[in-house]
């Protein structure tokens, strides 16, 4: 009788685990790409749990948005809010591969939010100041890797949209 009750607590405790490996508290990823942006420039396949793999096809110009008050990379002097981790800031005349936008940006959810934890290529801001103009890039930063920046939005193909 021990063994059968043992067996049953056994198979509930794994069916169980199995419901919760296979949710996700954050929305699907894909939600955060402006309606507007082209579909085809976007693979997205849901895996187990949180775990997805996001490509894009033209990743020359990928742009992820988000905002000094919801990252823990401190705001560089004079830097507007909001900030891209982007592949934009690189020689343009060298086609980039896709990539995988998970691993490469070690993106995780936690608490029903996307956060990204890596930035390969730096971030960009603007500096809020007239006499400037553009986008300031940081390069990589290697004690950023790890921080944790709320996601607003992702476009692949960033055309201005």
């Amino acid at each position: 009788m021990n063994i059968f009750g043992f067996l049953v607590f056994f198979c509930l405790l794994a069916k169980v685990s199995a419901k919760c490996a296979d949710s996700c508290e954050c929305p699907e990823f894909s939600t955060l790409r402006p309606s507007e942006a082209d579909a085809s420039e976007f693979q997205f396949t849901q895996l187990a749990g949180c775990a997805a793999n996001a490509t894009c096809v033209n990743p020359n110009n990928f742009v992820m948005q988000c905002l000094f008050t919801d990252t823990e990379i401190p705001q560089p002097l004079g830097a507007s809010y909001v900030f891209r981790i982007a592949t934009a800031g690189r020689n343009f005349s060298i086609p980039a591969s896709s990539f995988d936008v998970f691993s490469y940006f070690g993106i995780i959810c936690e608490n029903g939010l996307w956060y990204a934890t890596k930035y390969p290529m730096g971030i960009g801001y603007t500096v809020e100041d007239p006499d400037t103009s553009g986008i300031t890039y940081t390069n990589y930063v290697e004690s950023y890797d790890g921080m944790k920046s709320k996601i607003l939005g992702f476009i692949c193909n960033y055309n201005g949209i």
